[in-house]
């Protein structure tokens, strides 16, 4: 595991703040903004080990799928990029539940809510 507050800090949080980056006047960029750096390391960590694949778990229907597979193809174009929504049937969170419940995978889920769908990181959480 890499400690990459630093970085994420100095070359993603405070560039955002001076840009002003908010979205509808009110919403900090947390989420969208750590995603160009967890993918250019994905890519890194790919080089250094002899790794010709990533992955991701971003859904099928947001952004987030975009903000890695770009920075992937950015940092290491020529890694294979590996998303399970989109290469098995298992592109709802429902299918997902369903399917871990069948095979035995306890995955706490509090009444009303979905299982992880949250982010957090220095900045915020969603």
């Amino acid at each position: 595991i890499k400690d990459l507050r630093d970085e994420f800090v100095k070359d993603y949080v405070f560039p955002m703040f001076r840009a002003n980056a908010i979205y509808e006047g009110e919403y900090l960029l947390g989420t969208s903004i750590a995603r160009p750096l967890i993918a250019k390391t994905q890519a890194q960590i790919a080089l250094q080990t002899g790794a010709d694949a990533v992955s991701h778990g971003a859904t099928g229907k947001g952004n987030d799928q975009v903000r890695f597979e770009l920075g992937y193809l950015a940092f290491n174009p020529d890694l294979k990029i590996i998303a399970p929504w989109r290469e098995w049937d298992l592109n709802s969170r429902e299918k997902l539940l369903a399917y871990a419940q069948k095979h035995g995978i306890d995955i706490s889920k509090k009444k009303g809510k979905s299982p992880y769908s949250m982010d957090a990181n220095l900045l915020h959480i969603s």
